[in-house]
């Protein structure tokens, strides 16, 4: 999945691209000082590669709303729009996962010393080190809950949730969505209306079935 870099946030992209700490403090100082200039969201958006399926979640991870273009079935095609939505929902968790470490590290920033400082007295050069690790730490965590989220080793789905008309189903594996899946002929039929009425409803039963899995990021 591309990764959604059109927001400022502490992406995931890092663990990847990121090779020297001073690279990574770069990315969270700006990362944070862009955060410190807007009112934290209550809700954030992930979007499928093409753009064409947008799933929005409240800061605990409910989802809110869906999305659907008007093109979905030229950039999608049929057999690619239950994987698209998929996508969406899960670029939509990865940032509140994010949103949520980024508040964890201003936290933490705030109890250590600027870089400039770090590099002149031993003391901060010790406390500089130990930001660097936990947010080092933090980003492994978060790309950990996204794994777990998505691709929970173990059997085939204990559950699956159906849409109302059968389109859409929505896999569930320990307690949290590993796939969704689509019947063509179903989705032949579907205009762009319905489609987003069964992608909603579909990830809303799953909210309603899983209360426990969208707890509000510390």
């Amino acid at each position: 999945m591309e990764r959604d870099r059109r927001n400022v946030r502490l992406s995931l992209a890092s663990l990847d691209v990121l090779g020297t700490d001073s690279e990574l403090r770069a990315q969270v100082e700006h990362a944070m000082r862009e955060v410190d200039s807007r009112p934290a969201p209550d809700a954030f958006a992930g979007h499928d590669r093409t753009g064409s399926i947008m799933v929005r979640v409240s800061a605990a991870g409910q989802v809110e709303d869906v999305s659907v273009g008007r093109d979905w079935r030229t950039h999608l095609g049929l057999d690619g729009a239950a994987q698209a939505l998929f996508e969406a929902y899960v670029a939509a968790l990865q940032a509140t996962l994010e949103a949520a470490a980024l508040r964890a590290l201003q936290r933490d920033q705030a109890a250590s010393p600027p870089a400039a400082q770090a590099a002149t007295a031993e003391p901060d050069e010790v406390d500089e080190h130990l930001w660097l690790r936990r947010t080092w730490q933090t980003l492994h965590e978060i790309d950990a809950d996204l794994e777990r989220l998505t691709h929970e080793p173990g059997p085939p789905a204990e559950e699956t949730i159906p849409s109302p008309e059968g389109s859409l189903t929505v896999h569930v594996r320990a307690g949290s969505i590993t796939a969704i899946t689509g019947d063509v002929a179903r989705l032949a039929r579907l205009d762009v209306g319905q489609l987003r009425y069964e992608a909603l409803d579909v990830l809303r039963s799953y909210d309603l079935a899983h209360p426990r899995n969208r707890e509000a990021p510390a």
